[in-house]
């Protein structure tokens, strides 16, 4: 805990390391929680696949014993309109396995009723863990701001749903820290940290390149990431979610403690 916010290495910030190392790393550097990713994206494969391998599940929760790691977030359910919920739920059950208090959903369904429906059935799931469901908005996808989140969640009925509020996404779909701050109350679960440029790439292209390769560290960018702090919890969780161009060179290591440093920076700034 630093500043009062529990940090999380996010997935994205050390893309592509094995889970077991991923949870060492994020130890050796002084995060508190770990992400991992469970299920991939719509449309992409996962680089080391959990679910279903009880030999590595017993391996990660090891390693998490060994060095006093908790889990925090695991990746990423994607809502499509012919989702079937019964394909999840061993997903859930392996996030159980972890303790995880957080599963991710993107929404690609472009009906909201249907979209509620679903995400309410999986989220009632995943209450008999204690999982909450937080939905992530980006621009190229069908819930695509902070308010189509906003209504999707308050849709579903169930008080196990909220929002995740990554700072990129946030800026490149036209949102503001006003719009977090007039959030019902208790919907913004977490925060994922990073920095950007103020100008907008061009396109979806741009924005989907920038999010996953060429985030900046807190405080580096042109985002209103101090007013958006101010617009959440004093205690709210950051993930630090940022890699970024130089991350070919660096190592895995390297990658989650140029995020731990960076973010620690940021936290001191905002706070004297």
């Amino acid at each position: 805990m630093y500043k009062q916010h529990p940090l999380s290495l996010a997935y994205l910030t050390v893309f592509g390391c094995p889970p077991v190392e991923n949870v060492r790393i994020a130890a050796a550097c002084g995060y508190d929680l770990v992400s991992l990713r469970l299920i991939a994206p719509h449309g992409l494969e996962l680089a080391h696949p959990i679910v279903g391998n009880q030999k590595l599940i017993r391996e990660i929760n090891a390693a998490a014993s060994d060095t006093g790691m908790s889990f925090y977030d695991g990746e990423v359910f994607t809502l499509l309109p012919e989702t079937d919920i019964k394909t999840w739920l061993p997903v859930i059950e392996t996030a159980g396995e972890f303790a995880m208090p957080v599963m991710q959903i993107t929404c690609e369904d472009p009906d909201l009723s249907r979209a509620a429906d679903n995400l309410g059935r999986i989220a009632d799931t995943a209450a008999q863990y204690g999982i909450k469901m937080a939905i992530e908005f980006m621009r190229w996808r069908s819930t695509a701001n902070i308010h189509d989140a906003s209504r999707l969640a308050s849709a579903t009925g169930r008080n196990n749903v909220g929002l995740l509020i990554d700072a990129l996404h946030l800026s490149r779909s036209g949102g503001s820290p006003a719009d977090v701050a007039s959030l019902p109350k208790g919907q913004a679960l977490y925060l994922q940290l990073c920095d950007a440029p103020a100008e907008q790439p061009a396109d979806n292209a741009g924005c989907i390149a920038e999010a996953r390769t060429a985030r900046m560290f807190p405080g580096d960018g042109g985002l209103w990431l101090k007013d958006l702090m101010a617009a959440l919890p004093a205690d709210v969780v950051i993930s630090v979610e940022t890699p970024h161009k130089g991350d070919a060179a660096l190592s895995f290591m390297q990658r989650a403690e140029g995020g731990m440093a960076a973010t620690r920076r940021f936290l001191d700034e905002i706070s004297t």
